[in-house]
């Protein structure tokens, strides 16, 4: 499966923006960071087949799906990492 990409950015880079901006907001506990990351992914996935214009067949939901969950899992990879370099704990 090709690299998915909103305009001329990757899920993980949009998911990373997202969650950086609602977890600024939002007070979640660290244990549910995780899951609302690849919720989001999994609904970006998602939301690629209308915008794409491809068809709601098994395959491109299944594919999309978990190219969403792999996408909000990669996210909150670059999160942490992004959150450790930026202030590391003691």
């Amino acid at each position: 499966m090709e690299e998915v990409t909103f305009g001329g950015y990757a899920i993980p880079v949009i998911l990373t923006v997202i969650l950086g901006t609602i977890y600024k907001f939002v007070t979640l506990g660290d244990q549910y960071k995780a899951l609302f990351a690849v919720c989001i992914g999994i609904a970006l996935g998602l939301l690629v087949i209308p915008y794409k214009g491809v068809d709601w067949s098994v395959v491109n939901v299944v594919d999309n799906l978990l190219y969403g969950l792999m996408n909000g899992a990669a996210a909150v990879g670059i999160y942490e990492l992004q959150r450790t370099v930026t202030n590391p704990r003691q």
